[in-house]
């Protein structure tokens, strides 16, 4: 009995089995791929990388569709994996272009249809590009067969994969199903990848926005909290800020056993400034008087705009005598100021109340914030009455009350 069929058989059984375990050893390979691909650039590398390690390919490479023409982006070979291994640069055709429908791989992606050319020296369809016949004058293999698969997602064709052997009738059907499945993958993998992509820039677009609303926000909140403490025409801070300010600085004061001294100032007939000069002049006027106050405190001074023209200075770790010198310091720089309306020279004056405490027997820093606020009021009223322009102490003056 003749065995030849026999092993006729079984060594094509054997040739198949290995083929399909090589399909599928690509396949895996391809599947097992990391899911977040720098660039398309970076996940193609890799595919091709997989399909030439994995299957007898001699040449393999990828176009992609962009606008009407398919462009090569990336492409490997034997050759390439050996000169790699020895540290040699790849001989490189990317940026070889085909226009949609020219050639085998243009015919691929415009009818979206497997295109095999067995014999490429005698197929029609076949177009080598200058520098393919450029390549093989330097000594790589001649193209012999040729597969081009597209790569697709639905009816949208991304790109064209392109196989190569130099010999003529090397592919069979084999071949083309596993190479179908693999750019079905491969498209696949491409979607998903561009779609990643596109949704971490949205996710960085969005963060961006989200940062910058922030930041707005913290800006906003910033000015607000600037606004609501600080005096709009006189740019010190107002009554919601001084007082949970001094009560602090008081308190403090208070557990040092330090002294602590309050001033009330009043600018001296600003009603007829109004009347006289108008309002925009009186204006100008406080903004001025706030200035000159604010030259004379130190740091850790307390100075706030009390309501209209009244204007409060809290002065922790200070006793009624550097209060009354502080005082006398400010009245005197108010009035040797003065400004010039309508060729007219205007000058105020402005009249202070002087209070503080040295010992401190009341424990409510509250209580013993009004009481001396009251009392600098006091002074500064019995100061107004008495022919204003001066500065009165309520220790002073506590016996005439």
């Amino acid at each position: 009995m003749d065995s030849q069929p026999f092993v006729d058989s079984f060594r094509c059984i054997n040739s198949s089995y290995l083929k399909l375990i090589d399909s599928l050893s690509a396949l895996r390979a391809l599947s097992t791929m990391t899911s977040n691909f720098s660039s398309d650039q970076a996940l193609l590398d890799g595919a091709l990388n997989v399909l030439v390690e994995n299957q007898d390919l001699e040449r393999c490479c990828i176009y992609l569709v962009q606008g009407d023409e398919l462009i090569n982006v990336a492409g490997v070979d034997w050759n390439d994996m050996i000169s790699v291994d020895h540290g040699l640069p790849r001989r490189s055709q990317r940026g070889t272009v085909f226009a949609l429908g020219e050639g085998v791989v243009g015919l691929a992606a415009l009818t979206r249809q497997l295109q095999h050319c067995r014999d490429c020296q005698q197929d029609t369809r076949f177009m080598a590009r200058p520098e393919t016949a450029d390549s093989i004058k330097q000594g790589c293999a001649v193209v012999g067969s040729l597969i081009c698969v597209p790569i697709s997602n639905g009816e949208q064709v991304l790109g064209v994969l392109n196989v190569s052997h130099p010999h003529p009738h090397f592919f069979d059907e084999g071949h083309e199903r596993s190479l179908r499945i693999f750019s079905n993958v491969l498209g696949q993998m491409l979607v998903n990848n561009r779609l990643l992509h596109q949704m971490e820039e949205r996710v960085r677009e969005r963060t961006q926005q989200l940062q910058q609303a922030l930041e707005d926000a913290e800006e906003l909140r910033h000015r607000y909290e600037t606004l609501s403490t600080v005096d709009d025409l006189t740019q010190l801070h107002n009554r919601r800020f001084f007082f949970p300010e001094s009560r602090t600085a008081l308190a403090r004061c208070m557990r040092k056993k330090q002294p602590y001294a309050m001033l009330l100032l009043d600018v001296d007939h600003f009603k007829e400034v109004n009347d006289n000069y108008g309002h925009a002049t009186g204006d100008l006027v406080l903004r001025d008087v706030a200035g000159l106050i604010k030259q004379q405190l130190r740091e850790g001074d307390i100075v706030a705009r009390f309501g209209g023209e009244e204007f409060v200075v809290a002065l922790p770790d200070t006793d009624g005598d550097g209060a009354m010198v502080l005082a006398e310091r400010i009245r005197e720089a108010v009035k040797q100021d003065s400004w010039q309306v309508d060729r007219r020279k205007l000058s105020v004056t402005v009249s202070i109340g002087i209070s503080d405490v040295a010992e401190h027997a009341e424990k409510d820093s509250q209580k013993l914030l009004d009481r001396l606020i009251m009392e600098a009021d006091q002074a500064l009223y019995f100061g107004k009455h008495h022919g204003r322009d001066q500065c009165q102490s309520h220790a002073a003056i506590a016996c005439k009350l």
